[in-house]
């Protein structure tokens, strides 16, 4: 619990990753780590082990948005931010994890296969550290990736992929007040198209969101250019497909019935992945938990993970909980108990693998 009381004090917001990459070298040197940062930020660490098989275990240090300043509390257990930010148990309660359990492992001597920490930068901007990262230089091919909410025991199974929207409507400017008629509002074109999109909840596998739209520069000008940023997610690869060419489709027709442009770019953020519950790394975590008390559920999740990145190499990593809740808001919360219980987990899974 202290090294996650520690953790989430450091500032790290994706993008501002430095200071808190320092700690965690510091901390896994300490523990007796041959430890690596490669040139995005991403911290990897190794200890040999019994055997040749690696096994890693992965988290990020970034925290979502751009909250600083955070000053956990604890009440009756559960630790909190003050209010005013995030908590950063997203996914600082995974690092945290990982952490107890190499101390674990070290002061009681425990034996282990060799393991391979990767702590990931910039997760939750697209995955974008665990992209970055060489993949051909790691040595572990199987693993789990600290970094999921709900009952200590839930292993996720499947994740979805995401397409990522970016969206130029081009009007043209004219003066609102003398001359409107001779302007094209893009905010009018990019918000009929938004409109006219299937969005929020679009079945149970499938998701889409406009997150940003910028444009306009003063209210006596028509508005020339607006930019947009959305996103599509589904577990299913033809569902995404539909969903993507739908909000292509809406912007485009609504920037042809104003005579505006619409620019847009479409990229594949990342892609899906599905396990069983016969997947070797999924039958371990099943069977740690099962001996540790606890009732494995399998869980579809509507987020991406760093897992993601690592199934696309070949490297396949079920996702644990920590216990994290209302995640990405203020009122994000994680119990103390949940805390022990996911390391607790994780080392049962480690040393009996």
């Amino acid at each position: 619990m202290q090294a996650f009381l520690e953790l989430v004090a450091i500032d790290s917001p994706s993008g501002q990753e430095e200071a808190v990459g320092a700690n965690l070298m510091q901390r896994f040197a300490a523990l007796g780590g041959e430890v690596v940062r490669d040139e995005h930020g991403n911290v990897i660490a190794r200890w040999p082990g019994a055997g040749n098989d690696w096994l890693m275990l992965s988290a990020h240090m970034d925290t979502v948005g751009k909250d600083t300043g955070i000053r956990p509390q604890i009440r009756d257990g559960i630790i909190y931010s003050d209010g005013t930010t995030i908590l950063g148990g997203d996914d600082k309660s995974g690092v945290a994890a990982i952490i107890e359990v190499l101390l674990s492992l070290r002061e009681d001597k425990l034996p282990h296969p060799p393991l391979e920490v990767v702590i990931s930068v910039g997760e939750e901007v697209g995955l974008e550290g665990a992209k970055w990262l060489d993949k051909s230089k790691l040595r572990a091919r199987q693993g789990y990736v600290l970094d999921s909410g709900g009952a200590i025991g839930s292993i996720v199974v499947s994740a979805p992929s995401q397409d990522s929207l970016r969206v130029v409507v081009r009007g043209k400017k004219a003066h609102a007040g003398s001359e409107p008629e001779n302007g094209i509002n893009a905010i009018r074109v990019a918000s009929e198209a938004i409109a006219a999109m299937p969005l929020g909840r679009i079945d149970f596998e499938t998701t889409a969101n406009i997150g940003v739209i910028e444009g306009g520069t003063a209210t006596n000008i028509v508005p020339d250019e607006v930019n947009i940023r959305g996103e599509a997610r589904s577990r299913n690869g033809a569902k995404l497909d539909s969903q993507t060419a739908a909000m292509v489709r809406a912007f485009e027709e609504a920037a042809a019935r104003h005579g505006a442009r619409a620019e847009i770019t479409v990229v594949r953020a990342y892609n899906s992945y599905r396990f069983t519950p016969e997947t070797p790394v999924v039958v371990r975590a099943a069977q740690a938990a099962r001996r540790l008390g606890f009732e494995p559920t399998y869980r579809d999740s509507g987020g991406g993970a760093d897992a993601n990145i690592y199934a696309e190499a070949g490297i396949y990593c079920a996702v644990l909980s920590t216990g994290m809740d209302d995640v990405h808001t203020p009122q994000e919360h994680i119990a103390i108990s949940d805390m022990v219980d996911s390391a607790r987990l994780l080392q049962e899974i480690v040393i009996n693998r």
